[in-house]
């Protein structure tokens, strides 16, 4: 990441925490990550108080806390700072207008933490993958007349929402059409399949295989494709 990019990181999370009391900034830094320090020393000046633990960390460590920041305290400002610092690739950058441009609030802050963990949380960015999908599909379903239960799993809320949009393999008699919607709703099921082997949303024993940067990136590419996918789908359907 350039510097600039790092500078607006810094910004962007001091002034995400400064409405924070004084009284509380320096418990709430630690539990983010920040080193330890004393109320008195917040009281001086907030600002000052975040900026200088923010200096020590290195560039990984510094977008590890902006994204827990991003989770607890969110502000457009930071919101951006992250999405700039995490859009290395291409792809991630046409993934991130199409649900910015869906729902900046919800979905693309799920594509956000789930793209900066990719290599720093591999695990954490697996579960994230998964709920990118749920997201998606409950936000279409939620758009139409079809409903679903809280307790639906992933491959059942893809189907759901696949039919709101005419994308079930059955809907279609095209050969290559049906081959095409037939693999999406097998990625969406193997997704399901990669996030309870790999991911931190079950325990597991000791030889328990262990997700590397490769498995997020594989789980979070293929959710961000299909979100898309979806995503501009339902807004072709709109007009």
């Amino acid at each position: 990441m350039e510097k600039s990019v790092i500078a607006a990181l810094r910004t962007a999370v001091v002034e995400a925490l400064y409405p924070i009391s004084a009284n509380m900034l320096a418990d709430v830094c630690e539990s983010l990550g920040l080193d330890p320090g004393t109320r008195d020393q917040a009281f001086s000046s907030k600002q000052r108080y975040v900026a200088t633990r923010l200096l020590k960390l290195s560039r990984e460590q510094i977008l590890e806390v902006s994204q827990r920041v991003l989770e607890e305290y969110p502000t457009k400002e930071l919101a951006r700072a992250v999405q700039r610092a995490t859009q290395d690739q291409p792809a991630d950058r046409l993934v991130s207008e199409a649900l910015t441009s869906f729902d900046e609030a919800g979905v693309h802050a799920v594509w956000q933490r789930a793209v900066a963990r990719r290599e720093t949380d591999p695990e954490g960015a697996i579960t994230l993958a998964r709920t990118l999908i749920e997201t998606v599909c409950k936000h279409i379903i939620d758009g139409s007349s079809e409903t679903y239960n809280e307790t639906d799993e992933l491959p059942r809320l893809y189907r759901i929402a696949a039919g709101c949009l005419n994308l079930a393999p059955d809907k279609h008699t095209e050969d290559t059409f049906k081959r095409i919607l037939g693999g999406c709703q097998t990625i969406v099921e193997g997704l399901g399949a990669i996030r309870n082997k790999l991911s931190d949303a079950h325990g597991r024993g000791p030889k328990t295989l262990r997700a590397s940067g490769r498995h997020a990136a594989l789980a979070v590419n293929l959710a961000g494709a299909m979100a898309m996918f979806l995503v501009e789908t339902a807004k072709e359907q709109s007009h």
